[in-house]
């Protein structure tokens, strides 16, 4: 029988006693949902993984400071969230950024990203997934691509829920009308 994963307090107070063996579990607890996040930002794999990787050194380098996080998963998305940014500007300092709209086709291989790229997620999809601002795509690749409700989302970039159905029906309206002109 499988053990429940722990709760946030038990993470906190086990990176407070500098247990390094809960950077596996919060690994195995978030790391999935944190690097389809981060390809949503990045929209490269490569570099959503590096991130990835720079947030769990964080971690393990600052447990002390993690411990004190009031709720660890929206905690872990922030800080994912703002080495993505840092990053995104180091690329664009060093012209690499691309917007070729790959980031989608290179999500991790498990089912339910297996049955989207199936499924024909096609390239006008992407590329208004690509052109969307990024607070509309950072909703829409949750909500759709990591099967979040509005509240889960909510939580984890830290807004309202009002806020997060605004941006999810202003992403779907402008997918909807992009895709309409490029039928054209």
């Amino acid at each position: 029988m499988k053990e429940d994963p722990p709760h946030d307090i038990e993470i906190c107070e086990r990176l407070a006693n500098n247990d390094s063996s809960i950077l596996e579990v919060i690994w195995d607890m978030y790391a999935s949902d944190l690097l389809v996040f981060l390809i949503g930002i990045l929209r490269q794999r490569h570099e959503a993984e590096d991130v990835l990787q720079e947030v769990f050194v964080g971690i393990a380098e600052k447990r002390s400071v993690v411990a004190k996080a009031e709720k660890l998963k929206p905690y872990l998305f922030r800080m994912a969230k703002n080495k993505a940014l840092n990053r995104l500007a180091k690329m664009k300092r060093r012209k690499e950024w691309s917007n070729q709209g790959l980031w989608l086709t290179e999500m991790p291989e498990n089912k339910e990203q297996k049955e989207v790229a199936e499924n024909g997620v096609n390239e006008e999809i992407q590329y208004a997934l690509s052109v969307l601002p990024e607070k509309q795509r950072e909703v829409l690749v949750l909500k759709f691509f990591r099967k979040k409700k509005f509240q889960e989302i909510s939580e984890i970039l830290n807004v309202s829920i009002s806020t997060i159905a605004s941006r999810y029906r202003y992403g779907c309206a402008k997918i909807k009308n992009l895709l309409k002109s490029a039928e054209l």
